[in-house]
């Protein structure tokens, strides 16, 4: 996750307009949240959820730039490809990148190490007017529309199993407002 970030940052100003599009999504998805889990006793309030939401945005912002520039990379080296073994490794990195979903991925994963492979062969072929940057601007379109969406909302529902799950730890707390006494012999020095 780190990595994702910091190799494709969002800026400020990405970030307002993430903000702007989904920040009332974020609000109602945490306003829900707040309303579904009254019974169990959880201590964030609707402000931290929200802002919870907010980071789940920037990681769908980093993981989104990050495939559409592996993407935009595959096509190219595709491409530009001449010699056999060029084209032979960007096959099985296109070949990786397609099972990047399906059953066994942890086995076939494209992390940083195919990340590094990639970007050595698209700087060996592709011509350089022709390379897509990293720090290239957030494309807000449909498909990150679909995908934000889908981000943020995984990430609510994620939050209420921990809420979930944690109501048995909390059944048993007791809070010092609601029982006024134990303030009032706590102040006696008791």
């Amino acid at each position: 996750m780190d990595y994702i970030s910091e190799t494709f940052p969002i800026c400020e100003q990405e970030y307002e307009e993430l903000n702007e599009r989904y920040g009332q999504l974020c609000e109602y998805a945490a306003w829900q949240l707040i309303k579904k889990n009254n019974a169990t006793n959880h201590t964030d309030d609707q402000t931290d959820i929200a802002q919870e939401l907010r980071i789940s945005l920037l990681r769908a912002g980093s993981y989104y730039k990050r495939q559409t520039y592996i993407e935009r990379c595959l096509e190219l080296a595709s491409r530009y490809a001449k010699d056999r073994f060029m084209r032979y490794m960007v096959k099985e990195l296109v070949e990786l990148w397609r099972n990047k979903t399906r059953h066994g991925a942890n086995r076939q994963k494209f992390g940083p190490h195919q990340e590094k492979m990639l970007d050595k062969i698209v700087r060996a072929v592709v011509p350089r007017k022709f390379r897509p940057r990293k720090k290239a601007p957030l494309n807000i379109d449909a498909k990150f529309n679909t995908y934000c969406k889908a981000i943020a909302w995984n990430t609510q529902k994620t939050m209420g199993k921990k809420y979930t799950r944690e109501k048995p730890l909390r059944e048993g707390q007791v809070s010092l407002n609601q029982f006024s006494y134990l303030g009032a012999k706590m102040d006696k020095g008791l």
